[in-house]
């Protein structure tokens, strides 16, 4: 048998030390790597499958940003519109029939045949135009502008040939109670850079429209100035957006998250969708189950609310959405004018941004009390109240608006995104017809603009400085008993969890001078008055006061039809017999 030298020997052991070595290494690695994935999906099989284990519940909400490349911000398309005599079961009706609209009343909603025609590459009315096709139909949008005399307009085409930037459905904003005009772009702009978040394709037009019912010598285009087209939320808004076109759309009219009686399914004998759609529109949705069973958890109120808002809502898509309308100062979204929706397969409802032209409050067009900004007036409806009872979820959306003011909403950001309008709004703000709409000369509009950075940082500080106040509540109607009077409110908090005492007073008048009684140090949320109080109307007022000294008022308020003046904190009651 033949020796191995020691040179061989010890070249052999060095090479089997070699292979163990490696062979440990590769075996770690492939302990790393199984330590390192998930734990597998328990996959359902068809039959047993469920909306509540469903995989999908909860998930981030991920937009395709792609959709937004094609516009840029400082874009600017031309349309002339033609608007022909239309018959209608009411009569034959003409353009001068939308002068008949009024401000936020919406039965009156007639729709005209109409022509759309896009610009050339000059935003000149091409020669060869057919201008007197009927491609398209028109009618007002909106509520508040309705009355206004520059409205805004809906138009839907029934042609797909002819789609602005692929949409059929094109929406003209005027913002006539917008002191910028740019607001609502500016907003959705900063909405598309958000994670966990989708917003809506915008754009300005410059807007020409003919009256086709006018003598032929007068059927000239009109320039009605500049507007801003905001994308449809649709099926089709859906579907391109990365989203489940499928899935359920519902956009809030007066909707507080509460269990309103006309929230009814579809099967239900009384279900009645015009009464439904006055508190949420129904964009898309083949049935109202899944919502219906959300209201029914978050109203539960002897139910934890924590495992309730994580099963129907994903908390980085609400706390953006609720840190950018702060930020915003948008106070038209407490209880409307925002987007909820829900995939398919999915219990999750994602908040989506809608109308943000009477965000960033600069000129004070929005006088509420300042005891009401910041999160004070989102707490009237109960899912935020509910979910803003514990510190813990402050600090998260106080965090959530940090983050904002680093990133997208920084001011470094928000100057350069007002910068890409100006080139194309400045023209328009020194010629009818949107100079005769203008609060503020134009040349006070470079300066507004320039606001913005400072106002959302004030909006910033002041939310932060309405955290130490008692959040604000809402009244009850007081009941009368014999010659005994009850009056209730809901329960207050704060955020310090410092103790609360009410105080209560009823006047004859909504100054409160005149006052009939008035009682404070209240610890409990009812007061019985015994006193001699005939039928007939009265004024409430309930103030709040934490243990440090700070106050709030109630929530509700009252406008005095013959003054129009606002009186905040202050709720008209009337008493009948018992």
């Amino acid at each position: 048998m033949k020796r191995i030298s020691h040179r061989s020997a010890v070249l052999l052991i060095s090479l089997i030390s070699i292979i163990g070595i490696v062979s440990f290494i590769l075996l770690f690695m492939q302990q790393q790597e199984q330590l390192a994935k998930p734990d597998p999906v328990q996959v359902s099989t068809l039959d047993d499958w469920t909306i509540e284990e469903s995989v999908l519940n909860g998930l981030p909400l991920n937009e395709n940003k792609a959709i937004y490349r094609s516009d840029s911000d400082g874009s600017l398309d031309t349309l002339f519109i033609t608007v022909f005599p239309t018959d209608t079961p009411d009569g034959r009706i003409d353009f001068t029939a939308f002068d008949y609209h009024q401000a936020l009343v919406q039965d009156y909603n007639p729709t005209l045949d109409a022509n759309i025609t896009y610009a050339n590459p000059d935003g000149e009315l091409p020669m060869l135009a057919d201008k007197d096709r009927v491609n398209a139909r028109i009618r007002v949008r909106g509520a508040s502008e309705r009355g206004a005399a520059y409205k805004s307009y809906r138009i839907e085409l029934t042609d797909d040939r002819d789609a602005l930037r692929g949409l059929k459905v094109i929406n003209l904003n005027k913002h006539v109670f917008d002191p910028g005009k740019i607001t609502n772009k500016f907003s959705m702009d900063l909405f598309r850079q958000m994670e966990n978040m989708a917003s809506l394709r915008t754009n300005f037009v410059h807007v020409f429209i003919r009256d086709k019912s006018l003598p032929p010598e007068q059927q000239g285009y009109v320039d009605y100035g500049l507007f801003t087209q905001v994308e449809q939320p649709n099926q089709t808004y859906l579907e391109s957006h990365g989203l489940d076109p499928n899935g359920t759309l519902y956009k809030a009219e007066y909707f507080e998250f509460r269990q309103e009686d006309a929230l009814r399914s579809k099967d239900d004998p009384d279900y009645d969708p015009k009464a439904f759609e006055q508190i949420l529109s129904i964009r898309e949705a083949d049935d109202h189950e899944k919502l219906l069973d959300m209201l029914s958890e978050i109203n539960n109120i002897n139910q934890d609310f924590e495992p309730v808002f994580q099963r129907y809502f994903n908390e980085d898509n609400y706390l953006t959405w609720m840190a950018a309308n702060i930020l915003l100062g948008n106070y038209d979204t407490v209880n409307r004018n925002f987007m909820l929706y829900s995939p398919t397969n999915s219990e999750t409802f994602y908040f989506l941004p809608w109308d943000y032209d009477k965000a960033m409050n600069i000129m004070g067009s929005k006088n509420f009390p300042r005891k009401w900004l910041g999160l004070q007036r989102y707490t009237g409806v109960l899912l935020h109240r509910r979910y803003f009872r514990t510190p813990e979820s402050v600090d998260k959306l106080t965090r959530r608006m940090e983050e904002l003011l680093d990133s997208v909403m920084s001011p470094e950001s928000v100057h350069q995104l007002v910068q890409t309008y100006r080139p194309v709004v400045s023209p328009f703000l020194t010629m009818p017809p949107d100079l005769g709409l203008l609060r503020m000369p134009p040349n006070e509009m470079t300066g507004y603009w320039d606001q913005f950075d400072d106002e959302i940082l004030n909006n910033y500080d002041i939310y932060k400085q309405n955290l130490e106040l008692p959040l604000p509540v809402f009244t009850g109607d007081p009941i009368r008993s014999g010659r005994i009077v009850r009056f209730t409110w809901e329960s207050s908090y704060d955020l310090q969890q410092e103790k609360l005492s009410y105080q209560l007073q009823l006047a004859r008048d909504p100054q409160m001078q005149q006052i009939i009684f008035s009682t404070s140090d209240l610890i409990d949320t009812l007061y019985e008055y015994q006193g001699d109080l005939p039928d007939g109307t009265y004024y409430l007022a309930l103030q709040i006061f934490d243990s440090s000294g700070h106050d709030q008022i109630s929530l509700d308020y009252f406008i005095d039809p013959d003054t129009n003046l606002y009186y905040y904190g202050v709720r008209q009651v009337k008493l009948g017999g018992s």
